[in-house]
């Protein structure tokens, strides 16, 4: 199966597909796409089997285009699975930390990373990603540059490391497996094939617009109170063109095989104007 993620080898985006795929990697080919709609576009053209995008982090928060995109291209979601970012200190074979001035990452992770780079004095510098900093490091063999990146990197791009976490905070990220509808079955065959598990659908993640009237959101999630429905996640999106309108996704724990998911279901979508079932699909292991 081809299997597209966002970045250059060496990206966390890869250790996910690796992570979630591993019973699988005799049969995978991992391809990188410079954005996340790169992987969309691939995914719904039949480029690619799947795609493996982030959808949030727990201390950057969400990567809420993704949801736009997951509702605009009409894929689904089939599984998450959850990566711990494990930010390495990266430089060239040769050199020595003391010879370090500059360093070179994403600014999501320079700014998770601020503790160490400010107490050892060191310039952050901004570029595209993680795996892209490892890279162009690499390549301009300087002894006074460093990426932070992953442990990945440091094998492909051949770059000594700190092995310690380099973070102020430990962090997770979490990624959604998306796919179009046609393809779910398939996916979950081999998954099923690979770990000799069915799969058990215990989340649900649904995308809605509520009618205009006041407590018109309200109206639609209490039904999950009623039927003794937990919320994992609630997301308000705007919607493009339309000024002060807003989309909403929602997670829920229970899959769709379950009666008592489907009877809230249907009321939820019964006082939406637009409604959608985005995935149902296992829960991923922290």
């Amino acid at each position: 199966m081809k299997i597209g993620f966002q970045g250059i080898k060496g990206a966390y985006s890869e250790i996910a597909v690796n992570q979630y795929f591993k019973n699988l990697c005799g049969n995978i080919d991992a391809i990188s796409f410079d954005g996340f709609d790169d992987v969309f576009e691939a995914v719904k053209n039949k480029e690619i089997d799947a795609g493996v995008i982030p959808f949030e982090n727990t201390i950057a928060g969400s990567v809420a285009s993704n949801y736009d995109l997951l509702v605009r291209d009409g894929l689904v979601i089939v599984g998450e699975v959850f990566v711990k970012i494990n930010h390495c200190l990266l430089f060239n074979k040769g050199t020595s930390f003391d010879n370090l001035k500059t360093i070179y990452s994403h600014p999501v992770a320079l700014d998770q990373c601020k503790d160490f780079i400010k107490k050892h004095k060191l310039k952050a510098v901004p570029v595209y990603d993680t795996a892209g900093a490892a890279k162009m490091v690499s390549e301009r063999l300087r002894i006074d540059e460093a990426a932070i990146a992953s442990n990945l990197c440091a094998e492909i791009y051949n770059l000594n490391k700190i092995d310690e976490s380099i973070e102020s905070h430990v962090s997770i990220t979490k990624f959604f497996v998306v796919v179009l509808p046609e393809m779910v079955d398939r996916i979950n065959l081999e998954t099923i094939q690979s770990t000799n598990e069915n799969i058990k659908k215990e989340k649900t993640c649904i995308a809605l617009k509520t009618k205009h009237y006041p407590g018109a959101l309200v109206n639609a999630l209490q039904r999950l109170s009623m039927h003794n429905v937990n919320m994992t996640k609630l997301e308000s999106r705007p919607i493009l063109g339309t000024p002060w309108e807003y989309m909403f996704f929602v997670e829920i724990d229970g899959g769709i095989d379950d009666e008592n998911i489907k009877k809230v279901l249907v009321e939820i979508e019964a006082t939406s104007l637009f409604f959608k079932i985005l995935g149902s699909y296992p829960k991923g292991t922290e």
